[in-house]
């Protein structure tokens, strides 16, 4: 999966958020319409104040939607199963159990009785047909996480029985981060745009795009989980520029979380009793893209002498605590995930690697390449220092410049001239459902037209495994990890990546909130009906 802004049909911006927002001492006042607690202030005690760098909103159709707004959507959109990290295993939410046949191609889920949708329409079994028909018609966002299925059948008003064209854990899909929101169907324009159609505890009570206070949700009243009087009846999402204001915000009382803070700040927020640091590793991993169809970087021998000269446990302990080196593609804690992999790292074959293609010291020939990063991303610019640092020794010149994603970096890569293009591209990538497959198949699966394999890569063998993994994973669980170990093995050789570490998630969260849990399988999420306060 992915992170950034919706450009024309498609992309999300692809990078760690840190997702906005201070409510500083603005007295908002919330509609009460089809809310319980309307009127509350954004500084109460019943308000959630989510802080962010910088506005989160490129799209609310829950079909399209496939960026930032990801934080506000899962509060007021749900899916049938979630994800749980901790035991490895999914939950009901909108489905309360789901069966599979042996061959793992028919699914049949049971819906959970009294639940509505914000309007107040029942969830039925149509309605759930209606939604992930339309998310797949319209082939935007992660809508190819339902490419396994062929049809779905409403069973009575209770049941949605789901036919494969092949074995898939639908359990998994029916989880995903993006494209399994079940929603009310309508045809209308404008009818999704700054409007909450689903079943979560949320309803949106205004959007104000471009300003500090850009979000705000409020309790929809005949929610199904019920509500209790210390759990939050608001959330606001609001966008703090300067991660400084952040820290402050927080310090004061101001903001109820952030995430993403630079480490020097975070330690200022440290051993405070009014506030609570949490850290975990996340699935969230940053990569630079080689760029395999430019000189000189189109010569494998030159990705694998840059991928070696590299010292990435230097890189790490310049991040401060912000990242942990990566084990591979696949990061710790998903399927897949191996300790084993050859990874790169060997200065001396470095140098012989650029000896062999006619560079390196002596030769008489310097390597100048162009790094691109997403403006904004202390993390990545420190890193991006250092790796010219390192580099120089090997007579290669990294210039590296941080570009806005949507209107700069993501454009400038998917440029015709392949002289026009960068030559390292580096962004953060997680995936769209509990699985490393959107790893693979997002990123280095051929593509006739350029979206997120930035490394303009092509390989028919990893093609080849990219689309029979998914299947192995239902039936062959222990093949599907073996096979993933074989595209890892071919990405390290082919070296496409340069694997520049795993996000450590570092968030911030007042003191008196209770019942927080990070899940990496939704990457900056935070589902505020779970929590309570005080």
């Amino acid at each position: 999966m992915s992170l950034q802004i919706l450009l024309g049909s498609r992309p999300r911006y692809r990078r760690r958020r840190r997702v906005v927002a201070i409510v500083a001492a603005l007295a908002i006042s919330l509609p009460a319409a089809g809310c319980s607690g309307g009127g509350a202030r954004a500084d109460s005690d019943d308000t959630f104040v989510y802080l962010s760098s910088r506005g989160l909103v490129t799209e609310w159709d829950p079909a399209r939607s496939y960026s930032d707004e990801v934080v506000a959507l899962s509060n007021t959109y749900e899916t049938l199963t979630r994800y749980n990290a901790g035991s490895g295993r999914t939950e009901g939410v909108l489905a309360t159990r789901w069966t599979s046949s042996k061959d793992r191609r028919t699914w049949t889920f049971t819906l959970r009785d009294n639940v509505r949708f914000h309007s107040g329409r029942p969830l039925t079994a149509q309605a759930v047909k209606a939604s992930i028909d339309r998310t797949m018609r319209l082939k935007a966002s992660a809508s190819y996480v339902w490419d396994p299925v062929r049809s779905i059948t409403p069973i009575g008003k209770r049941q949605v029985r789901f036919e494969l064209s092949r074995p898939a854990p639908l359990d998994i899909i029916a989880s995903a981060t993006y494209a399994a929101w079940i929603y009310e169907v309508s045809d209308a324009k404008d009818y999704y745009k700054a409007n909450a159609r689903g079943t979560g505890p949320y309803t949106v009570a205004s959007w104000n795009p471009s300003s500090e206070n850009e979000v705000q949700l409020t309790a929809f009243k005949d929610y199904w989980g019920g509500w209790r009087t210390n759990q939050y009846k608001n959330v606001v999402f609001q966008a703090v520029p300067q991660a400084s204001t952040e820290a402050q915000l927080m310090r004061s009382g101001e903001g109820t979380y952030t995430g993403g803070m630079p480490p020097q700040l975070l330690d200022t927020l440290r051993g405070r009793p009014d506030l609570r640091v949490h850290e975990r590793p996340s699935w969230q991993t940053l990569i630079g893209l080689m760029n395999t169809e430019k000189k000189p970087l189109d010569d494998i021998r030159v990705r694998q002498a840059v991928a070696n000269a590299l010292d990435y446990q230097e890189l790490i302990k310049a991040s401060r605590g912000a990242l942990v080196a990566s084990d591979g593609v696949i990061p710790k804690g998903m399927f897949g995930h191996t300790t084993t992999l050859d990874l790169p790292g060997d200065q001396d074959r470095a140098r012989k690697l650029l000896k062999e293609a006619g560079y390196g010291p002596g030769s008489g020939r310097t390597i100048t390449l162009e790094m691109t990063y997403p403006a904004g991303e202390d993390t990545v610019r420190t890193l991006g220092d250092l790796m010219k640092a390192q580099l120089r020794p090997f007579g290669i010149d990294l210039k590296v410049e941080g570009l806005a994603w949507a209107s700069a970096q993501w454009p400038r890569a998917k440029k015709k001239n392949v002289n026009e293009r960068q030559d390292i591209f580096v962004m953060w990538w997680w995936p769209d459902d509990p699985e490393p497959l959107s790893y693979f198949r997002n990123v280095f699966r051929t593509e006739k037209e350029i979206s997120y394999n930035l490394a303009y890569y092509s390989n028919p063998e990893l093609d080849r495994l990219i689309d029979s993994v998914g299947a192995l994973t239902a039936t062959d669980p222990d093949e599907a990890v073996r096979t993933y170990r074989t595209m890892q093995e071919i990405i390290i050789r082919d070296a496409p990546q340069l694997f520049l570490g795993t996000n450590t998630y570092q968030r911030v969260l007042a003191g008196d909130v209770k019942g927080f849990v990070d899940n990496p399988a939704y990457a900056n999420v935070v589902f505020v009906h779970d929590l309570t306060h005080h």
